[in-house]
């Protein structure tokens, strides 16, 4: 079979699509009204330990400012009996165990010392952002400190550089576990127990941190004498539950398109498809739609199950490494030199250094096809298009690790849930499996021999060659442009 020359165009149409999307900016929620967290205190109204911490706490509040502090009598209002309640079984301790300080999501029980209650309170209002070297998300995130520093003035942003910090790397790793959030990139912000990982541009992020810090502020003006009303749920943000996909917001929307056009793009790989077509062209000859559709389905279902647990490979290695910048220099310069030898082999075929499947495997992959479809039963056939997938996704690793290892390092650098990432992985499959699917369908409606010719297999080197070219050198010159 000859194939035309592909065309780029509805490729460079999704990834552009999915990249102005992921661009769009979320409307600013509410003014630049300075607001003040508030800190509720629970205790009984005859409690004599309750005096004397908000008498500390007050005074700490007059030298620091930026928080106000409110006193919730368990024993007298029933809202507040239920407000103490609600936070004991949030952070699970005894609601008995009075006095009961909250502030910004974190809350601290039996809080009988003053000068503890203080350091609580420091700690609870403090802002840790993890960032590294060369990151311009993290710098831009940076700069926008003090526009947050002024909206909520009680808060202390923390600038920690986990590439030359050790302790702040153990320090993000204990957060990632503990708020069990698969490997975080950077910027990432702790704080009121939430993180937020990434910064995208200060207009749509503002939304995001409002969302988040409005259930435990207030505004300034109004918070002196104020009765607390802070909500004891989680404090929101721009984010929506999407089955398999976990957490999405509107910043993030480009990830499903570019997930397909890369998908799209590695499905047509020429060591993988040159090994589909060969398989189709024998079993054409069989002049049985049904036992076609067996067969060669299952070496596609199989084919793209092997290569999800390859790609979920490469995420494991990356969630465990992590995507410091010597990991992403490294991996642009392999992406590089794998994309050059694509591109190579479209003026050069077969001159020079290669990643084909290479000559000595091709007898025992013909050998395999002719035992599958001289096979005396369905079964057995079935049976060999399994050994035939899983031998060939062996075979042809060094053809097909660019795009996905490049994809899985971008992916890592997300925010997403293990189930969200896993789901991409997924999606990704879905997209490659695409064009193998669609060549079994048309071979097994038409019962036509095809093959894929030099020329073919040439162009789809070409194509895989310049994707993975462009983003090894984006990952290399530019990775900021890969953390939407």
């Amino acid at each position: 079979m000859q194939f035309p020359s592909p065309s780029l165009s509805p490729l460079i149409t999704v990834l552009v699509r999915g990249l102005l999307l992921a661009l769009l900016p979320i409307t600013a929620a509410g003014g630049a009204e300075s607001r003040c967290v508030v800190v509720d205190v629970f205790a009984a109204a005859a409690d004599p330990t309750a005096e004397p911490l908000v008498r500390a706490l007050e005074a700490h509040a007059e030298e620091r400012t930026g928080f106000v502090v409110v006193r919730r009598f368990v024993d007298v209002d029933e809202e507040d009996r239920a407000a103490v309640a609600a936070v004991a079984a949030r952070h699970g301790f005894d609601p008995t165990k009075l006095p009961v300080l909250q502030a910004c999501g974190t809350a601290l029980a039996e809080a009988q010392n003053p000068a503890a209650a203080v350091q609580w309170l420091e700690a609870a209002l403090r802002v840790e952002v993890f960032t590294r070297r060369g990151c311009q998300r993290c710098a831009t995130g940076k700069k926008w400190l003090p526009e947050l520093e002024a909206r909520y003035p009680g808060l202390r942003p923390v600038v920690l550089d986990v590439t030359v910090d050790a302790e702040a790397r153990h320090r993000l790793a204990e957060l990632v576990r503990r708020h069990r959030t698969a490997a975080a990139s950077v910027p990432v912000f702790h704080l009121c127990d939430r993180l937020v990982v990434g910064f995208d541009r200060p207009e749509t992020m503002q939304p995001r941190f409002d969302r988040l810090l409005e259930p435990w502020t207030r505004p300034c003006r109004e918070a002196v004498g104020a009765e607390s009303e802070v909500d004891l749920a989680e404090g929101g943000d721009e984010a929506i539950e999407v089955p398999w996909f976990g957490r999405l917001d509107a910043g993030r929307l480009g990830m499903p398109l570019f997930t397909v056009a890369i998908g799209l793009v590695d499905g047509f790989n020429p060591c993988a498809m040159w090994v589909l077509l060969l398989l189709l062209s024998i079993l054409v000859n069989l002049r049985d739609r049904g036992r076609i559709l067996a067969i060669a389905g299952t070496f596609v279902f199989v084919s793209g199950a092997a290569y999800f647990a390859f790609m979920a490979a490469w995420l494991n290695v990356f969630e465990w490494i992590g995507m410091l910048r010597p990991v992403q220099v490294t991996l642009g310069l392999l992406a590089i030199v794998i994309g050059l030898v694509h591109v190579k082999d479209f003026f050069a075929f077969h001159r020079g250094p290669s990643l084909s499947i290479p000559e000595s495997a091709k007898p025992g992959i013909y050998a395999r096809i002719r035992r599958i479809v001289t096979a005396e039963n369905l079964p057995a056939a079935v049976a060999g298009a399994f050994v035939l997938a899983v031998l060939v996704n062996l075979v042809e690793l060094l053809c097909t690790a660019g795009l996905p290892a490049l994809y899985t390092s971008i992916l890592t650098q997300r925010g997403y849930s293990t189930a969200a990432r896993y789901g991409y992985l997924g999606l990704y499959i879905l997209a490659y499996m695409f064009d193998d699917a669609l060549m079994v369908a048309t071979v097994v409606a038409s019962l036509t021999r095809v093959r894929l010719q030099e020329t073919g297999g040439r162009w789809l080197k070409l194509v895989s060659g310049v994707v993975i070219l462009l983003l090894g050198v984006t990952m290399l010159t530019r990775p900021d442009w890969l953390e939407w």
